[in-house]
């Protein structure tokens, strides 16, 4: 008799006992609840950023990309960047409103308090602008990253 485990190589008592449901029943399980909770966690983590990796205990992921997406998308704020409406009818201005909306709490923030407008005339402006773009994008990687992890394909 192997007591190998044929995936990893290492011996494995769940598969030794014979019982004949071993441990299977509770692998079935983890990886349902994991199908499950995933989306939640990435809508979680694009809402807020770094929310979905806090639920999942990764506290210093957490505070990372909160603090780079927030402090990406309040610098372009302050230099008065450009956010781009939901409806432009324009190729660039759709892709600026995804870029945007990426940032999840910044973005509806950003309609709340945007009232001076944007000022893309000077430099200071279109770096804003960058500035809030980058932010989303930032998150949107988080929010994959999240995802991955509650899949159980990413440890780290």
């Amino acid at each position: 008799m192997n007591n190998d485990n044929p995936v990893d190589g290492t011996s494995s008592p769940e598969v030794q006992t014979g019982d004949g449901g071993g441990n299977a029943g509770g692998a079935v399980e983890r990886a349902i609840d994991r199908d499950v909770l995933a989306p939640f966690i990435a809508v979680l983590a694009w809402i807020v950023p770094g929310l979905g990796h806090l639920v999942m205990r990764r506290r210093g992921r957490a505070l990372v990309f909160f603090l780079t997406v927030g402090g990406l998308a309040i610098a372009g704020y302050l230099l008065r960047g450009n956010v781009f409406p939901p409806r432009t009818g324009e190729p660039f201005g759709t892709l600026g409103f995804l870029a945007d909306a990426g940032s999840g709490m910044f973005y509806f923030l950003s309609r709340f308090l945007e009232s001076a407008g944007p000022n893309v005339s000077r430099a200071a402006g279109d770096y804003g602008t960058r500035f809030i773009a980058a932010a989303g994008i930032v998150n949107l990687l988080s929010v994959f990253d999240a995802y991955e992890i509650a899949l159980g394909r990413r440890t780290m």
